[in-house]
Formats: structure tokens, sequence, C-alpha cells
């Protein structure tokens, strides 16, 4: 019995050695998730750090219907749906009944910039041609690039937190 417990513990000393000399590097990026689920992560939490208009908006989400991320964002919602809806949208189709839309389409409608919807793209210089906040990948992270100009002219406000996690351009960005 005596024998059998050195051994563990020397099995046990060998492993954590072993382990010891892996190199400690923290993983960059959430670790386990593809992009497709980062940005439905991003698209589920970005509507917490947004107000509208209306106190009850933020709650339906339209994505393309080819998109990856409505199914992962669908499947993140039924397990806490708290009121929120993912409806699947054609690329051409306007956005009347969505608070939010995310479009991987490079040309994504903006026809309804007036209306208080906050508009997502993870399209290389969306904010900049004036869509409101773009998913920007960096490596294995996500950033997110906010068009404040196209927010307030749309009715919507980002938190301070937003902003502060962001890159803000548009007008009022020495205000943020």
């Amino acid at each position: 019995m005596l024998l059998r417990q050195l051994w563990l513990r020397a099995l046990i000393g060998g492993v954590l050695c072993f382990c010891s000399l892996l190199p400690a590097e923290p993983l960059k990026g959430a670790p386990g998730l593809t992009e497709a689920e980062l940005k439905a992560v991003f698209l589920l939490r970005l509507s917490q750090f947004v107000s509208w208009p209306d106190p009850d908006a933020g709650s339906t989400f339209c994505v393309d219907e080819a998109s990856e991320v409505g199914g992962l964002l669908a499947q993140m919602i039924a397990t806490d749906p708290k009121g929120r809806e993912v409806r699947a949208m054609p690329s051409d189709a306007a956005a009347a009944g969505c608070d939010i839309v995310f479009s991987e389409i490079e040309n994504q409608r903006l026809d309804s910039a007036s209306l208080p919807v906050l508009r997502v793209s993870d399209q290389p210089g969306f904010a900049r041609e004036g869509g409101m906040v773009e998913l920007r990948r960096k490596g294995a992270r996500m950033e997110l690039v906010v068009n404040l100009g196209a927010l307030n002219a749309s009715g919507l406000k980002a938190s301070s937190k937003l902003l502060r996690l962001s890159e803000v351009i548009g007008e009022n960005e020495d205000d943020a």
C-alpha cells in the first residue's frame, strides 16, 4: 500500500513537472470559438450597450438568411429568450421590424438609415462608409469600429463602455 502511494505521488509529480515545461502563453481570442460564434456573441452583447428611443426595442435581430451567424445567434437566444428573437432576412430586404441588422454581404442596403435600427457588418470599411458598427478581425481577436454620427442620426445612443472599447469614427468623436 505504501509503495502504491509513493508510486502515485511520483507519477503526479512527474506530470506536474512536464506541464510546467509547456509554454504558458495565454490564448489569443476566445478559446474554442469559431469566428462565426464570436460574431454571434458580439451581436448578442452589443444590444446591451446601445439604447433605442423606444425602451422595448433592441430585441429583434435580423441576420442574412445565408449567414451561419444567424443560426448560432438563434441557438444562444433559445437558451434564455428574454423576449428576443432572430429573423432570417434576405440580403436585399429592408430592415422593417428589425432592431439589429447583421449582414455579411458587401453591399448591404442602408436605405433605412433614419430608422432606429442598429446596423452591424463584418465588411471592411463598413463603418467608414456609413454603417454603424463594424466587427473587424485583427489576428485572433475581434474589434469594434463605431460610427457615432450614423448612430446619432438614427436616434441610437452608444454607452460610454462601448465607446471606450471601440475605435470611434464620425461626428462627436471628441465628446465620447
